[in-house]
C-alpha cells in the first residue's frame, strides 16, 4: 500500500467536498469532528509543525472576525447590551446580538478548517500532480498557477541567499534603521532582477524546445486502481447521504433570526455517523500504511536477509 499511488483526481475531489461541507454544515459538533479529523490526518502526514505555524497566524485573524462581526452586524433577536449604566445615555443603548457572535465564531471555525485542509492537501498533491490534472484542458492556466505556486518559495530562498552575502560583506552591529531599510530595498532589487533574468532564460529555453507547438504530454502517469474505486464509492455514498441529512436539517442549525435551542445538543443520529464515515478513509489508509510498514519491517529484520536467525 502506498498513498502516493492514489489518483490525484480522487484526492482533489475528496478535499473539495470537505471544503464545501465545512461551509455548508454549521453544527458545532460536525465542525469539531471535521477539525479533529484534519488535525489527526496532518499529524499522521508528519505536519504537526505546520499546524503550530498556521495557528500562530490564524488566532489573531479569528479574533478579529469574532469581534468585528457582532459589532457591525446587529441581526438577531437576543440582544446583549454593552456599557450598561456606565455612560450617561451615550453608549447605554449600544448592543450586540448573540446570533451575530455565534455566526462570527462559526465563520472563524470554518476558516480554520479550510486552512488546515489546504495544508493537508499539499501533503498529497504537489504542483506536479496539479499540473498533471489540469494541463490537458487548461494548459495555460495550469502553467501560470504552478509558476505562481513556485514563485513565492523561490523568492524567499533567493532573498535568504542575498541576505547571507550582505551579512558577510557588511557589519550590522551599528546599523541604523534607515540603513536597514536601504539594505532591504537593495536586496529586493537584486532578487527581482535575478528572477526576471532567469524568467527570460526559461522563456527562451521553452521556445527553443518547442513548447506549445504540439499537444502537451506528462511524464507522470496515474491509472484508476481498485483502491481508487473503493474510495470513490465511499465518498459518493457518504456525501449523498450527508447532503440528504442536511436537507432534512441534520448538521445545520438555524442562527438567524433566533439561535436554535438545539445548538449544543449532541447530534447522535444516523446522518452524523455517516458524516464520520466520510471523514475516515484517509485516516484509515494512513494507519494501515503505518501498520504494514512496521509489520513488514519487523518481518524483514527477523526473517529477512539480515535477520539474526539467518546469520551463520
Amino acid at each position: 500500500m502506498n498513498l502516493n499511488t492514489i489518483h490525484p483526481g480522487v484526492i482533489s475531489v475528496y478535499y473539495i467536498i470537505l471544503i464545501l461541507f465545512s461551509l455548508l454544515f454549521n453544527n458545532i459538533y460536525y465542525l469539531v469532528s471535521l477539525l479533529i479529523f484534519i488535525i489527526l490526518l496532518i499529524y499522521l502526514q508528519g505536519g504537526e509543525k505546520e499546524i503550530g505555524s498556521t495557528l500562530k497566524y490564524f488566532i489573531p485573524m479569528s479574533l478579529i472576525i469574532i469581534i468585528l462581526n457582532p459589532l457591525f452586524s446587529h441581526v438577531g433577536t437576543t440582544k446583549i447590551y454593552l456599557f450598561n449604566n456606565l455612560f450617561n445615555n451615550t453608549f447605554n443603548n449600544y448592543f450586540i446580538t448573540l446570533e451575530s457572535l455565534v455566526y462570527g465564531f462559526l465563520m472563524a471555525f470554518s476558516l480554520l478548517i479550510i486552512l488546515l485542509l489546504f495544508l493537508s492537501f499539499n501533503k498529497y498533491v504537489d504542483y506536479q500532480k496539479i499540473l498533471y490534472l489540469t494541463s490537458n484542458h487548461f494548459s495555460t492556466v495550469s502553467m501560470i498557477g504552478v509558476m505562481a505556486m513556485r514563485f513565492i518559495p523561490l523568492l524567499n530562498y533567493r532573498l535568504g541567499e542575498v541576505n547571507k552575502i550582505f551579512k558577510f560583506n557588511h557589519d550590522n552591529s551599528n546599523e541604523k534603521r534607515i540603513d536597514k531599510v536601504r539594505k532591504m530595498g537593495s536586496m529586493l532589487a537584486i532578487v527581482i532582477s535575478w528572477s526576471l533574468e532567469e524568467s527570460m532564460l526559461t522563456a527562451k529555453s521553452m521556445k527553443a524546445r518547442g513548447y506549445g507547438i504540439t499537444e502537451r504530454t506528462s511524464y507522470l502517469k496515474y491509472n484508476i486502481h481498485k483502491i481508487d474505486i473503493i474510495i470513490i464509492l465511499i465518498i459518493a455514498i457518504t456525501s449523498i447521504l450527508s447532503l440528504i441529512g442536511l436537507y432534512y436539517g441534520f448538521g445545520n442549525i438555524e442562527i438567524y433570526p433566533t439561535l436554535d435551542t438545539s445548538f449544543f445538543e449532541f447530534p447522535l443520529n444516523m446522518y452524523y455517523i455517516i458524516f464520520l464515515f466520510l471523514l475516515s478513509p484517509l485516516i484509515f489508509l494512513e494507519l494501515m500504511e503505518r501498520i504494514l510498514w512496521k509489520y513488514n519491517g519487523k518481518n524483514y529484520v527477523n526473517g529477512g536477509k539480515y535477520g539474526t536467525n539467518k546469520i551463520q
